[in-house]
C-alpha cells in the first residue's frame, strides 16, 4: 500500500498552548498556580509557542532543488523533460522514378512550418499504382482494406507463410531500403511510440523474402530491420533488396518454420514508402553567431548561453567548448567543481551553467564553441491525420545524414495519429509521480509479487499469470522449499470476428524468456524461479434441454458460445477477469450461465461433466481441477429431454 504524504506542519499554536498549560501543574511542582493570559509567564509561553508555530511552517517549504534530490537519492527520475511525438508518414514523389530521401529530413504539416517533424531514417520513395495484395490460405485484401484484421500466420507451431504484392510500378532499381509500416492489432505501443520498449523478443523465427509474381525468381533481402519484433507489435520494416532487385520484384513473402505465436498476429494496415518521425528538429550553432555573449561572459556563477530560435521549444544540446564537451545535467545538486555539466532552461532556450561548487564555470571568451542542439517536443506535436506535409525549405541537414539525390520534390501523409508528445514535467508533477512509483513491486518476496511482476513485463503482452511457491519442474511430485513456478497466460482476442481466435493461449518462446528474464532480476537471492505455460484440464460438457426449442440449432449455438466465454481463460468467470486458476467447476454455475444467455428460448434442465476425456456425467457436487490448472472446453453437446412435471414420479 501507498503511505499517504505526511504533513509536518500541522501542529496550531493553539494545540501548544493546550499541551503545555497541562504540563504547569507537574512540572511547577503545583507551585505555579495561576495559568491565565494575565500571568507574566504564560505570556512568555504564548509567545515562545507563536515564535515556534512560524518555524513549523519552514517544515513544509521544501525547494525545487531538495524534491530533485531526493528523487535521484531514491533512484528515481528527476522532473521529466518535453518528450517529442511520433508518427509514421507516407511519402510520395512527383515524377515516376524513385527518389531516396534521406534522414533528418524536416516535414510540416502546417503552411507556416511551425511543427515541424524529422524523419528517423532513409525512405526510399517508389513509384507505386494500386493498393497492396495479401494472402494467407485465401486472398484478404479486402479484409486488409476493411481493416478488419487479417490473421497472417498460425499459432499451432507448424510451418506458416504469408504473401503480400506490393503496389510497385516500372521496374527501377530501389535507391534505399524498402520501407514498410506493418500495423497490428495489438495491445502493446508501436515502435516508433516514445514508450515502446527498445528490443523485444520476438514470438517465432521469420523470414521476409521476395519474390516476382507471376514468375519463379525470387530471393533473400540482404538486410531485414524488423520493428516488429516478429510481428509482436506494430512498426516500420526496412527491407534491404539485394544487387539486381527491380520494382518488378514487389512480391514479399514472410513465412517461419514453427509459428510459435501466443495468437495470430491480426494485420491492419500495410503501406509502403513509409517512415517513422518525430516532433524534433536539429540545429547547430558556432561561436561566430554567438560572439556578442561569450565577449560579455565574465568568471561569475550562473552564467547563460541562450541559442536562437529555442526559446519554449528546447529539447536537448551538446556543447563543445575549447575542445572540451559539456553535458546537461537534471541538476546541479550532484555535480562537482571540475564537472563540465550545464542545465537546460527550456522555457528561456539557453544553457545554464554551475557556481564552481556544484558545476564548472565555463572559461570566459572561448573560441572553439559549438552547440548542437534540439528543439520541439510538447504536446502541439500531437495531433489527427492529415495528408498535407511538405519538406521545410530552411531546416538544416542533420550532421553525418545522407545528402539528397538531387531535389527532393515529395509531400506526405501520416497514416497514423501523431502521439506521445508531453510537456516538461513539472516538480510537482514528479513529486506526485514518485508517490505512485514507491509503492509499485520491484521486487518479487510473495507469490502476489510475482504475479504482478510477470503481467507488468514490458514488451510482451501477458494477460494473466499463477505464482506456485514449492512447484518444480524437475520434481513434480514433491514441493520444493525455495522454488517457485509461474504459469502465465498471454493476452490474446476474445473475439471471432477477425478470425484466429485461440482458446487455449500458451505463451511464445520469446515472452516465456522475458518474463523469466525480469523474475530472474526480481527474485530472492535463494529463489529459484520457472516460468511456464498454463496447465489446462480437458472438459467436455453435456446441455440437457428440456421441452421442444423452435430452433434448436440456435439454442445449441447460444448455450455452446455462453459456456465456452464463461470458462474462458481471460473473459471467463464470474467477473469476466478469467476463469480462476484452480477452481472447481460447479453445475449449478455452468447450468446458470447457459440459462442467461438462453434467456426464454429453452430452459435448462442439467449440465453434466466429464474430466480429461471422460464422457459427461450428471454430478450434484462440485469437480476439483488442481492448484493452478484452467479448464479448457474441448466438446459441449447439447440433448433435449423430456419435461418434468412438478411432483411426477411420487406416489
Amino acid at each position: 500500500m501507498t503511505l499517504p504524504a505526511p504533513r509536518l506542519d500541522d501542529l496550531t499554536w493553539a494545540d501548544m498552548m493546550a499541551a503545555i498549560r497541562r504540563r504547569i501543574p507537574a512540572e511547577s511542582d503545583g507551585a505555579w498556580t495561576l495559568h491565565s493570559p494575565a500571568d507574566p509567564g504564560v505570556t512568555l509561553l504564548e509567545l515562545l509557542a507563536y515564535l515556534l508555530e512560524q518555524r513549523l511552517y519552514w517544515l513544509d517549504q521544501a525547494p525545487d532543488e531538495l524534491v530533485v534530490a531526493i528523487l535521484r537519492l531514491l533512484g528515481l527520475d528527476p522532473p521529466r523533460p518535453a518528450r517529442p511525438a511520433a508518427t509514421v508518414l507516407r511519402l510520395t514523389a512527383d515524377g515516376p522514378r524513385p527518389t531516396l530521401v534521406p534522414a533528418g529530413t524536416v516535414m510540416s504539416r502546417d503552411p507556416a512550418g511551425r511543427i515541424r517533424f524529422t524523419l528517423d531514417s532513409d525512405v526510399a520513395v517508389l513509384p507505386l499504382d494500386g493498393d497492396v495484395t495479401v494472402g494467407t490460405d485465401r486472398d484478404r485484401t479486402a479484409d486488409l482494406l476493411a481493416r478488419r484484421g487479417v490473421p497472417l500466420l498460425a499459432a499451432d507451431g507448424s510451418a506458416a507463410a504469408a504473401r503480400f504484392t506490393l503496389p510497385l510500378a516500372g521496374a527501377h532499381p530501389a535507391p534505399g531500403p524498402l520501407s514498410l509500416l506493418v500495423e497490428l492489432d495489438t495491445p502493446l505501443p508501436p515502435s516508433w511510440s516514445p514508450s515502446a520498449v527498445p528490443d523485444v523478443p520476438p514470438p517465432a523465427a521469420l523470414t521476409w523474402s521476395w519474390f516476382r509474381p507471376g514468375t519463379d525468381v525470387s530471393g533473400t533481402f540482404a538486410e531485414v530491420e524488423d520493428g516488429t519484433g516478429g510481428l509482436r507489435r506494430s512498426g516500420v520494416v526496412r527491407l534491404h533488396p539485394p544487387g539486381g532487385w527491380t520494382t518488378r520484384d514487389r512480391g514479399v513473402l514472410v513465412s517461419t518454420p514453427a509459428a510459435t505465436f501466443a495468437a495470430p498476429p491480426r494485420l491492419l494496415q500495410l503501406a509502403v514508402n513509409a517512415g517513422a518521425a518525430r516532433h524534433l528538429e536539429h540545429r547547430t550553432v558556432t561561436g561566430a553567431e554567438l560572439a556578442d555573449q561569450l565577449a560579455a561572459w565574465l568568471k561569475l556563477p550562473g552564467q547563460r548561453l541562450a541559442l536562437p530560435d529555442a526559446a519554449g521549444r528546447l529539447l536537448g544540446a551538446t556543447l563543445r567548448l575549447a575542445g572540451e564537451t559539456w553535458e546537461p545535467a537534471a541538476d546541479f545538486a550532484f555535480g562537482g567543481s571540475r564537472d563540465r555539466i550545464f542545465l537546460l532552461d527550456r522555457a528561456g532556450g539557453a544553457l545554464v551553467f554551475g557556481d564552481g561548487l556544484t558545476g564548472r564555470i565555463p572559461r570566459p571568451g572561448g573560441d572553439e564553441v559549438r552547440v548542437e542542439y534540439t528543439v520541439g517536443g510538447g504536446r502541439d506535436g500531437n495531433g489527427g491525420l492529415t495528408g498535407n506535409w511538405l519538406p521545410v525549405a530552411d531546416a538544416e541537414v542533420v550532421p553525418g545524414a545522407r545528402p539528397a539525390e538531387g531535389p527532393v520534390a515529395v509531400r506526405g501523409a501520416n497514416l497514423v495519429q501523431a502521439a506521445g508528445g508531453a510537456d516538461p514535467e513539472t516538480v510537482a508533477e514528479a513529486r506526485g509521480r514518485a508517490a505512485g512509483t514507491l509503492g509499485e513491486v520491484t521486487r518479487a518476496v510473495t507469490a502476489e509479487d510475482y504475479v504482478t511482476l510477470a503481467v507488468t513485463t514490458p514488451g510482451v503482452p501477458v494477460g494473466r499469470a499463477y505464482a506456485a511457491p514449492g512447484e518444480h519442474p524437475g520434481f513434480p511430485c514433491a514441493r520444493v522449499p525455495g522454488a517457485v513456478t509461474v504459469h502465465i497466460v498471454p493476452d490474446a482476442p476474445r473475439d471471432t470476428a477477425g478470425g484466429g481466435q485461440v482458446p487455449e493461449p500458451r505463451p511464445d518462446p520469446g515472452m516465456l524468456c522475458a518474463v523469466a528474464d525480469r523474475l530472474a532480476a526480481a527474485r530472492l537471492l535463494t529463489a529459484e524461479v520457472f516460468v511456464r505455460a498454463p496447465a489446462y484440464r480437458p472438459v467436455r460438457l453435456r446441455v440437457d434441454l428440456s421441452g421442444r426449442p423452435a430452433d434448436r440449432a440456435r439454442v445449441s449455438a447460444l448455450a455452446g458460445q455462453a459456456l465456452r466465454r464463461y470458462l474462458d481463460p481471460l473473459a471467463g468467470g464470474d467477473d469476466g477477469a478469467g476463469w480462476p486458476f484452480g477452481a472447481a467447476l460447479r453445475p449449478s454455475a455452468l447450468l446458470r450461465a447457459a440459462q442467461r444467455a438462453l434467456g426464454g428460448l429453452a430452459h435448462v434442465a442439467a449440465v453434466a461433466i466429464g474430466l480429461d476425456g471422460d464422457a459427461p456425467a450428471a454430478s450434484c457436487g462440485d469437480l476439483d481441477l488442481r492448484p493452478g490448472e484452467l479448464p479448457a472446453v474441448r466438446e459441449i453437446r447439447t440433448r433435449i429431454v423430456p419435461d418434468v412435471e412438478p411432483g411426477e414420479g411420487l406416489t
